[in-house]
């Protein structure tokens, strides 16, 4: 069951722009979603769902800082509906909003 778990790691890491379910990974491994919850948590002491929404706000946090891309173009980019969902998401696991978070990094690369 490791290997699956390797397996779901990966493809939760290539589908984070899509909005897939845990139903479309089990299916996708061939395993029960109650198989698939069970060990994935043992394996990563997380859930597949909260694995997936840390990945997308980590992906979304390097292109705020290394990139000039609008932030709704992000927050798509990185599989969320919304501006406003991604930056409550954003905000929640940062203490900043995507905005302000970009602005501290401008203002670090201006002192370099």
């Amino acid at each position: 069951m490791f290997n699956a778990m390797s397996r779901a790691e990966i493809w939760l890491q290539d589908t984070l722009d899509q909005s897939l379910s845990i139903e479309d990974l089990a299916n996708h491994l061939g395993y029960s979603v109650s198989q698939i919850r069970r060990q994935f948590r043992h394996c990563f002491n997380t859930s597949p769902s909260a694995y997936r929404e840390q990945r997308r706000l980590e992906r979304a946090a390097v292109l705020l800082s290394l990139t000039p891309q609008n932030i709704a173009h992000i927050a798509i980019r990185c599989g969320y509906a919304n501006h406003s969902s991604f930056s409550r998401a954003f905000q929640r696991r940062y203490q900043l909003t995507p905005r302000h978070y970009r602005q501290s990094f401008s203002s670090v690369r201006h002192l370099q």
